[in-house]
């Protein structure tokens, strides 16, 4: 077990003094330090933000509404990436008011106090999260990111939350702080599993599977519960080592398929002891599978144990790849890098599988954090050493299979 240093003093929730600002198609909604909201043209505001720090939500869409880069963003989606990685979040001051619990914004003039209570609750939160056993310290992690007084700027805040003093001058070990892999669990080579059993799976079981998939109350369909029974006869055992159960079946939308098949697999799994591969062409069904697994497993302990989703290499997090990025960070001359390296560390060390395309990983992020900081972390050009790497046994992809 690990355990973080306890604070030296209680911690504190304090912001930058500075305007807040949410943008639309063709206004800005601008609320100064002092407290008085007001509604501008983007012209108006892009000049009264020229070289100036401002509260926003997705920096990289409002200085694309503002046309102008002259600015410093406090990014409240960076800190909600850092308090609650691997989290759902809508991009926007709305979305951010839902996922943290907090009173949703009804006109343009209200997103900019949304965003303040935002960045409240967001370092609330990370006041409370646990520093102890085993994982990352978010302190440390923040130092990094902070680049010396010359990073994030959220470093110091969140230091503050922490009950630290934020000090620029203090020598940071990238490697060392942000070194989440040691924390991630391994996996280990095991032998091949005995060939599974060749007990059929009838209609009257495949029947009260899907019943009980659906639940209590459900609409009953004759057309899903016909769809499951054909489906039953794909997994008859075979008479002969070569012969194969093939089954071509079709229904239109709204029938419930997906059920319709997973119930017959469900049981066969069971009933045999074995594993059945479901492929699927786009990434949208994939995810819906996983989704209708969760009325199989609700537990998410042993939904992980039994069910794993398999995608391309490129699809993955290479904890090598984010290793390189993370042990050059510190001498970064762009201050997104070493932004990135601790927003994609905090992620992976919560990830579920480290897919980089879906799952847990938010598709805004890789707007906020670029291309190479984050996406191109993946194994795209195929330079993968297996069991040369020092993460083979941590490593996303190995784990999957």
């Amino acid at each position: 077990m690990v355990t973080h240093a306890a604070s030296k003093q209680p911690g504190r929730i304090t912001l930058p003094a500075i305007p807040a600002l949410a943008v639309s198609a063709t206004r800005a909604a601008l609320l100064s330090a002092e407290g008085e909201v007001k509604l501008l043209p983007l012209e108006q505001a892009q000049m009264l933000l020229h070289k100036r720090a401002v509260l926003v939500c997705h920096a990289p869409y409002t200085r694309a509404r503002l046309g102008m880069d002259d600015f410093l963003a406090y990014d409240v989606l960076e800190l909600f990436a850092f308090v609650h990685p691997a989290t759902f979040c809508v991009p926007t001051p709305a979305g951010l008011a839902k996922a943290l619990g907090l009173s949703a914004p009804q006109t343009l003039e209200d997103y900019p106090f949304t965003l303040i209570e935002a960045a409240q609750a967001l370092l609330s939160d990370l006041q409370r999260e646990p520093r102890t056993g085993p994982k990352s310290d978010p302190l440390e992690v923040a130092r990094v990111m902070g680049l010396q007084g010359k990073g994030w700027p959220w470093a110091s805040y969140i230091c503050a939350a922490l009950g630290e003093e934020y000090d620029p001058a203090m020598p940071v070990i990238t490697k060392v702080a942000l070194n989440v892999w040691k924390y991630m669990p391994e996996w280990a080579e095991q032998a091949p599993p005995p060939p599974p059993a060749h007990y059929p799976v009838s209609t009257d079981e495949t029947r009260a599977r899907l019943a009980e998939l659906l639940g209590p109350g459900s609409e009953k369909r004759t057309e899903q519960v016909e769809y499951a029974s054909a489906i039953t006869a794909a997994f008859a055992p075979k008479d002969d080592e070569d012969d194969i159960h093939l089954v071509l079946a079709e229904a239109g939308t709204g029938v419930g398929k997906t059920l319709g098949y997973l119930a017959p697999a469900s049981v066969w799994t069971e009933k045999n002891d074995g594993a059945v591969w479901i492929a699927t062409y786009t990434k949208n069904l994939q995810r819906q599978i996983d989704r209708e697994l969760d009325r199989l497993y609700p537990d998410p302990a042993i939904k992980n144990r039994r069910v794993a989703i398999r995608k391309g290499r490129e699809n993955y997090l290479c904890l090598l790849n984010l290793d390189e990025m993370t042990a050059s960070a510190a001498l970064a001359k762009d201050i997104r890098q070493v932004v990135a390296a601790g927003l994609m560390a905090r992620w992976a060390e919560r990830s579920r599988d480290g897919d980089l395309q879906g799952g847990d990983f938010p598709g805004w992020l890789a707007g906020l954090l670029d291309f190479k900081y984050s996406l191109a972390l993946a194994d795209r050009r195929g330079e993968c050493i297996f069991s040369a790497c020092d993460h083979y046994h941590r490593c996303f992809v190995e784990r999957s299979i």
